[in-house]
């Protein structure tokens, strides 16, 4: 009879169920795409909000401005060399007697009496139609 010998290789077994759920038993290998344990990865809308929304907060704040820059440019107050508008007068001392009615007939105007009487009280803040003598008046001129 022949003997044979044969080389036995050794035996692995599989880790129990019980061994493999401990968290002892555990073993966790380092993920080789991390370079730093504490690396922020951001998808595609992460840094579009980190990057993109700031940027374009401060291009619209830019465009702004150069658009209030250019409409104050544009759209200055011009100083006028033109006479301030206002009404010409002549000062008329008020005699005995006089009234507003006479004051106003003795103006020469193409103005009618009564709305000449309604300008000279206007011009002179007179409260009622009583003159005295002596009282100076601006009185319209055409």
């Amino acid at each position: 009879m022949r003997t044979a010998q044969l080389a036995l290789a050794p035996v692995v077994t599989a880790p129990s169920v019980s061994a493999v759920s401990t968290p002892a038993a555990r073993v966790t290998e380092p993920h080789s795409h991390a370079s730093s344990a504490g690396a922020l990865h951001l998808t595609r809308r992460g840094r579009f909000l980190l990057l993109g929304l700031p940027t374009l907060a401060a291009l619209a704040f830019l465009i702004l401005g150069a658009m209030m820059l250019a409409t104050s440019l544009l759209n200055q107050a011009q100083a006028s060399s033109a006479e301030a508008p206002g009404v010409e007068a002549q000062v008329i001392t008020v005699g005995a007697g006089d009234t507003l009615w006479s004051v106003a007939n003795a103006v020469e105007s193409e103005e009618r009496t009564q709305v000449l009487i309604g300008q000279i009280a206007e011009l002179n803040d007179l409260s009622s139609s009583e003159l005295s003598p002596g009282q100076e008046l601006f009185v319209p001129v055409d």
